[in-house]
């Protein structure tokens, strides 16, 4: 983390050197964000990405071995802050509105950070993971791991509640997915074709509530 030192016995304080290495590593990453806008984004060079972040292309390098790193590195940074949006509302008790929160805070966010959003969904594959180092595909698991601990502890609470089917977490889980995915698709895609949804925002809670109410439906 940037500017933060040890307050233990056990650490030694980040050096200043550290300090510079770190911001010239978030100098980079924002750099190849905002290159990624465009929707060519996957053709954007090492090469580009140094220009913007005005350094030379071998000091890339010594941050990222190649552009997979870069691509790794947002995703892990966006997903930690979709968690960490996720938990501000932790102190819902109802299972509905906390599964209604977590949509809506989903669609925020791939929405409002489409470059980010872009490369995680690129970063979700399977021939993607695979190419990555050992560390960075542990901090995958690791993140995996959190989301589906965080929404498959609310989910089994909604079970035990009975507001939702008895049925493997995974499967609602997976349903919810897909229908995101998808959503998001269409939107990045401008598929919204139905002449009774007038803007995003309609399709957008078309969606939510139809998320909702399959996962309710369900039941019975």
């Amino acid at each position: 983390m940037l500017g933060c030192c040890s307050t233990t016995t056990d650490e030694k304080p980040i050096s200043r050197k550290q300090r510079e290495f770190a911001r010239r590593e978030q100098e980079i990453l924002a750099a190849a964000v905002s290159l990624f806008e465009d929707p060519h984004w996957e053709t954007v060079t090492v090469e580009q990405i140094a220009k913007k972040a005005e350094i030379g292309k071998g000091t890339v390098y010594k941050h990222f071995t190649c552009k997979d790193d870069i691509y790794a590195n947002i995703s892990t940074g966006f997903m930690t802050r979709i968690l960490t949006a996720y938990r501000i509302h932790d102190e819902r008790t109802e299972i509905i509105d906390a599964i209604k929160e977590i949509i809506s805070t989903s669609f925020e966010m791939f929405l409002g950070n489409p470059a980010e959003a872009r490369v995680s969904f690129y970063c979700k594959r399977g021939d993607f993971r695979e190419r990555l180092t050992p560390e960075l595909k542990a901090e995958f698991e690791m993140l995996d791991e959190q989301f589906t601990g965080y929404i498959g502890t609310i989910l089994q609470k909604g079970i035990n509640q009975g507001l939702l089917p008895n049925k493997p977490v995974e499967h609602l889980m997976m349903g919810l997915e897909a229908t995101f995915d998808g959503a998001i698709g269409s939107i990045w895609n401008g598929d919204i074709n139905c002449p009774q949804v007038e803007d995003q925002e309609t399709y957008i809670t078309i969606i939510s509530e139809y998320m909702v109410a399959g996962l309710v439906g369900l039941k019975k």
